[in-house]
């Protein structure tokens, strides 16, 4: 009974780290706001260089300013927005220089269902 146990733990260890390795984590929606401030009011895109600069000082900022839930800076959620930005075509990425409010409606994913 005792190896019984200890082999559907073992199984279910095993599951669990497959899963998390192989499903990355449900994307941030404030990287893709911070994304377009750094857009809009940075002037920086994420084809520069710079870009993951601005973007942990966008979220830095927020942080240190108004919110109550501080977001911790997570590369994976900032190359999750670079790649949406990556994404878009030339006519989207034209839209998210033109205003917060324009890029934050090309930037946020559309939801289903």
């Amino acid at each position: 009974m005792k190896r019984k146990t200890i082999a559907i733990v073992a199984l279910l260890a095993i599951a669990g780290g497959l899963y998390l390795t192989l499903f990355s984590p449900e994307q941030d929606p404030h990287y893709y706001a911070a994304a377009c401030v750094a857009i809009k009011d940075m002037h920086e895109t994420p084809d520069s260089a710079d870009f993951p600069d601005k973007l942990r000082e966008v979220i830095a900022n927020e942080n240190a300013s108004y919110a109550v839930d501080k977001v911790a800076f997570d590369k994976h959620s900032a190359q999750g927005a670079v790649q949406r930005y990556q994404q878009l075509s030339e006519q989207d990425k034209s839209r998210t220089r033109q205003s917060i409010d324009d890029c934050l409606s090309v930037m946020l994913p559309k939801k289903t269902g």
